[in-house]
């Protein structure tokens, strides 16, 4: 059985982003007190500079290297950017997380929101000043070919965010980078928070997490499958569950707890997984809606047509 999540986990998650993000700045605040030379990776000089120059004029710039920097210079700043790429990028990993963990996520997203950033940073201070290397890195790219499918186009739009905080860490424009992150944040929490454009929200949570749940059966004999979802209202998880379970226990050829969500505004949803009979559907819900005073509502479906049950 899985247990209920702390009633402010969100709400302390997003604390710490926030704590998070103040304690980073802090941090480049320190740094440029500390290395003056430091502010030109926070700012977007580098990158005026670059829009304003001729790429097929001043042949004189040493590859890989702007001009008017020593090599140990460039070493620090290329160092301090890429720290900076990773460091930007983990309170994106920590709202992925958060807000896709009923509908289940990718351990490999996370990984490559971390890892992809610094690869690009490291690859656009190379190529930035020399045009030849620019070129033969998009040949080698287009050489290469990755069979990857994301099965969420808003994984895609996190690795668009990966690789473009990625490119201005490149440049040497943390400040915009973390600008960035900031601001994806932001928008992410307010369409989680609001289930802005998802007219049937609780349907879609019920469905979109139950799914992962549901694959499990796929290689058990149908007799061990599960064709009811019960959905239990409640002010108190303990007290409801005391209440419902031992009638699934005597209603269902088997049952398991797969999901308790806490519901905005108060309560919790207890979602059930079970095998029951045909016919028994009506005594079950009235069995259960009279199991413990702390249920408060008691709702059956039918999981026949949900993506994981063969």
């Amino acid at each position: 059985m899985k247990d209920a999540p702390a009633p402010h986990a969100d709400r302390s998650r997003l604390l710490r982003v926030l704590a998070y993000y103040v304690v980073l700045a802090g941090a480049l605040f320190l740094l440029i007190r500390a290395v003056p030379e430091t502010r030109q990776i926070l700012g977007t000089e580098t990158l005026e500079t670059l829009a304003a120059s001729n790429p097929f004029g001043d042949a004189s710039a040493p590859v890989g290297e702007p001009v008017g920097r020593t090599s140990g210079e460039t070493l620090l700043f290329g160092a301090v950017s890429m720290l900076g790429a990773l460091l930007i990028m983990i309170p994106v990993t920590w709202i992925y997380v958060v807000t896709r963990r009923h509908r289940g996520y990718e351990e490999a997203v996370v990984h490559s929101l971390l890892i992809l950033p610094v690869a690009v940073t490291g690859i656009v201070m190379i190529v930035q000043h020399s045009l030849a290397l620019a070129f033969s890195l998009a040949g080698i790219v287009a050489a290469v070919r990755f069979r990857t499918t994301l099965e969420d186009t808003k994984d895609a739009v996190y690795i668009f965010l990966a690789i473009g905080v990625g490119v201005a860490c490149g440049v040497q424009a943390l400040g915009l980078a973390f600008l960035l992150s900031i601001i994806f944040n932001g928008v992410v929490l307010v369409l989680w928070a609001t289930r802005f454009g998802n007219p049937n929200a609780a349907a879609s949570d019920a469905g979109g997490h139950l799914e992962r749940h549901l694959d499990g059966e796929r290689g058990e004999k149908k007799s061990k499958r599960s064709n009811t979802l019960l959905l239990v209202s409640a002010n108190d998880v303990a007290g409801a569950q005391a209440g419902v379970e031992p009638v699934l226990e005597e209603a269902a050829a088997h049952w398991r707890l797969a999901e308790v969500v806490e519901v905005r505004g108060g309560g919790w949803t207890l979602e059930y997984l079970a095998r029951i009979e045909p016919g028994t559907e009506g005594l079950l819900v009235e069995r259960a809606r009279a199991a413990a005073p702390a249920i408060t509502g008691v709702e059956l479906r039918s999981l026949k047509g949900l993506k994981g049950r063969a």
